[in-house]
């Protein structure tokens, strides 16, 4: 049987997510999922690409809103984001909402001045090209990430040290399937939610970076001797759904050619 073998937020963009065992989707995705980012004085992005250490800052849900560890605790909420300020994703320019606490509490533990901002409700983007008219927030491209447990399996065996799925950041995590077998698929559903690949996941530093925020070569250098197509490296691939609608640990996929 294909199912969902697990479900996975990452609040802030770059910083350390959790699993879930529900989880509802609006048009952009998973709510609550990337809503946050950090920027730089410039508005910028920010992420483990440049800063490593983002993976030191853990994420988990609060009482009342998202619980920030990185030295000290602090939680953080939309409606204390009010300032707003004109910030870019990947060229993409968005107006998001600045959270002075958690933007000083991030300023610490990186060492230097940057922001935490807010995907607010006067905020749009779209997202890539591959989807036009999917709609995003902070995620790099896409809706949705989607990786098979088959595909990390295939990995770890060729690596010295095995990688945990959380070096991918997916947000869902898929069994019962082939390796790769992901890579063909075209239209599925996801327990109800009817959703199409969109294309193959191209894959960066971000995966080289271990929970302690130290970088590595691998598992990046084993992935590009086969997955390597030019110059980008593959694995996992981006999905856009067709309506709102909940996930849950354990709901049937079906695939359609």
């Amino acid at each position: 049987m294909i199912r969902i073998a697990s479900l996975h937020l990452y609040p802030i963009k770059s910083c350390r997510g959790f699993a879930v065992e529900k989880a509802e989707l609006d048009e952009r995705g998973l709510v609550g999922d990337r809503r946050w980012m950090i920027v730089d004085e410039d508005g910028g992005f920010v992420t483990q690409r440049e800063e490593p250490a983002l993976n030191r800052v853990h994420v988990a849900p609060g009482a009342d809103g998202w619980r920030i560890t990185a030295g000290r605790e602090l939680t953080i909420r939309p409606d204390d984001a009010r300032t707003l300020a004109p910030v870019t994703v990947w060229g993409d320019p968005v107006t998001a909402r600045v959270h002075d606490e958690g933007s000083a509490l991030i300023s610490e533990q990186l060492g230097r001045p940057v922001r935490l901002v807010c995907f607010g409700p006067e905020a749009e983007r779209s997202a890539g090209s591959a989807a036009p008219s999917a709609k995003v927030a902070f995620a790099d491209g896409y809706p949705l990430l989607v990786v098979s447990r088959g595909s990390l399996d295939a990995l770890n065996a060729k690596l010295d040290a095995p990688v945990p799925m959380r070096r991918f950041r997916p947000n869902v995590v898929i069994e019962g399937v082939d390796p790769y077998a992901e890579d063909e698929w075209d239209r599925l559903r996801l327990g109800t939610i009817d959703a199409r690949m969109v294309k193959r996941c191209d894959r960066c530093s971000v995966v080289t970076v271990d929970d302690e925020g130290r970088r590595h070569k691998e598992p990046l250098k084993t992935l590009a001797t086969y997955r390597r197509s030019g110059s980008n490296v593959s694995f996992g691939v981006n999905v856009a759904h067709g309506h709102a609608g909940t996930l849950r640990v354990g709901d049937s996929v079906t695939l359609y050619s």
